[in-house]
């Protein structure tokens, strides 16, 4: 997946409960990073374009355990459109006890503060 700087990129889970670690950059957007919501409680939003660097930037799901009543789905959103999706239902029957996916978002030019800090004006970097 590319992302243009200047464009948005959310994170929308649903089915995670306690079983799923979500993260990018090796940030964790999942429990523990929301101290403040109950592991139990499900369905978020997240933006995590801050969290994004210039070039590649890993996106990591572990699914740990059995499924739950309700499948664990990420939906990646970029400015707004559905650009990924990841739905535990289509997964084929496993029995092992966890599940990985990875994906690579690749952010391409300069956020304008970067390029300011970076004395590059208005040159675009990848």
């Amino acid at each position: 997946m590319i992302v243009l700087a200047g464009e948005r990129l959310r994170l929308t889970l649903s089915g995670a409960g306690s079983r799923a670690v979500v993260s990018v950059n090796a940030f964790a957007v999942t429990e523990p990073a929301f101290a403040d919501r109950h592991p139990a409680e499900d369905g978020f939003t997240f933006d995590v374009t801050g969290w994004l660097h210039v070039g590649r930037n890993p996106l990591s799901v572990v699914l740990i355990g059995a499924g739950g009543a309700v499948p664990f789905r990420m939906t990646v959103f970029q400015d707004e459109q559905p650009s990924l999706t990841l739905d535990e239902a289509e997964f084929l029957p496993q029995v092992l006890p966890w599940r990985l996916w990875t994906a690579t978002i690749e952010l391409v030019g300069a956020r304008p503060w970067q390029a300011a800090a970076l004395g590059t004006g208005d040159r675009t970097l990848c």
